[in-house]
């Protein structure tokens, strides 16, 4: 299926990914992820997106229903990427997450992102090269758009939201994080400190440490594990858990040094804004 552009907004140039690759035009029935970058990127950091987009590829296979946003149709998903001046070094590092979701009459798709934003502080994207944090730090952000925390709610998955306990209750999910305990499925704990943005929508931190959609990115490699990619199975994509990147709960010594390295060189998501989403009309829809 050709992907069309309206040019309902200008953007620099765009890439295309999928099954974990590069790619000109979507092959019938795959996955693809279409970044566009819009502003304020150097070409290693539209690199970083790059990879990401190719990353989060080879774990999501199947394809989506495509919808109409803003005027043209989109298929799968489509984020906008920018980098822009927002408060120099530290504090704010941008803003990311889906804008649009799929509606009620996508079935099994519903609710899951067709297009979002990623935002990012021009002065952190520096740093984040600098402490080799780049890479992750745009995947992390990139699962975010894709669902990863901002829709768990929507799809009936989080349980405890706003509580000290809040867990997520895929059955994919639980699954996978039994396997990593080494007993049965097991509901999956989810951060519960920070504020908006940071609880309810991480692995909680305490237990995953360097797993990629915890809330603290560290130096690589911080994992997209199989946890993570059955996560995304409960929300309703089609994955391959074979694809996912190796990964093990942390030894408890090897959990407290990893916290230490963490606060001194990593990067803490609670400094990313969230985005508030909205739901696409039936009328979305495309023809099959």
């Amino acid at each position: 299926m050709a992907i069309v552009h309206h040019r309902s907004q200008d953007f620099e140039s765009r890439f295309l990914a999928c099954r974990g690759e590069g790619v000109e035009a979507k092959p019938e029935g795959a996955f693809a992820i279409e970044v566009r970058f819009l502003a304020g990127l150097s070409q290693r950091q539209q690199d970083a997106f790059a990879s990401a987009a190719m990353r989060w590829t080879e774990v999501i296979t199947g394809e989506l229903p495509s919808v109409v946003v803003d005027g043209e149709l989109v298929d799968d998903v489509l984020i906008l990427a920018e980098g822009a001046d927002i408060d120099g070094p530290g504090r704010i590092l941008g803003q990311a997450g889906p804008t649009a979701l799929r509606p009620a009459a996508a079935g099994p798709a519903a609710a899951i992102p067709a297009k979002g934003r990623m935002i990012f502080d021009s002065a952190d994207l520096s740093q984040l090269k600098e402490v080799g944090t780049l890479d992750d730090v745009i995947a992390h952000e990139m699962g975010h758009v894709l669902g990863v925390g901002t829709i768990w709610e929507q799809k009936s998955l989080l349980v405890g939201a706003r509580t000290d306990n809040p867990v997520f209750v895929g059955p994919a999910a639980r699954m996978e994080f039994g396997k990593l305990l080494g007993e049965e499925p097991t509901d999956v704990p989810v951060e519960n400190r920070g504020g908006p943005g940071t609880a309810d929508s991480h692995w909680r931190e305490d237990l995953f440490r360097d797993e990629l959609m915890s809330g603290f990115i560290s130096a690589a490699p911080n994992p997209l594990s199989r946890l993570t990619a059955a996560s995304l199975q409960d929300l309703g994509y089609t994955v391959d858990l074979g694809a996912a990147e190796p990964y093990e709960l942390p030894s408890l010594m090897a959990s407290v040094q990893s916290a230490i390295d963490a606060r001194r060189s990593g990067v803490d998501m609670h400094r990313m804004m969230p985005i508030l989403p909205t739901m696409l009309p039936d009328s979305s829809m495309t023809p099959d």
